[in-house]
């Protein structure tokens, strides 16, 4: 049976992410994203909405820490078969989904 310490979701409009990355461009992603998020996912088609995941993501891990991280400090990669996980936290699952409009994310952290 697996331990739950704690569970979070976000939501992000997609139109906001793509407004943020308009207006700051490398700025925002460097405050946002680690060098390695940003290499997986800058040159992709659906790039905005890598992010807008990413970063649903990253809050959702935060609101399931239940303290307060630094957003940097989550990094949110892909396995080979697309599935994301956050790098170095094998404890914590994290999904993210996508539609038109908006990107959700929930994480689940797993007792150690």
């Amino acid at each position: 049976m697996m331990d739950i310490k704690g569970i979070g979701i976000d939501i992000i409009s997609i139109k906001r992410m793509k407004e943020m990355v308009a207006k700051y461009g490398d700025r925002f992603l460097n405050r946002i994203f680690t060098e390695k998020e940003i290499d997986n996912f800058q040159n992709n088609k659906n790039s905005i909405e890598n992010f807008a995941g990413r970063f649903a993501a990253k809050e959702a891990v935060i609101k399931a820490a239940k303290k307060h991280l630094s957003i940097k400090d989550i990094e949110i990669l892909s396995r080979e078969d697309g599935e994301p996980f956050v790098a170095g936290r094998e404890n914590i699952l994290v999904s993210i989904s996508h539609e038109r409009e908006y990107a959700i994310a929930m994480a689940i952290i797993r007792e150690e």
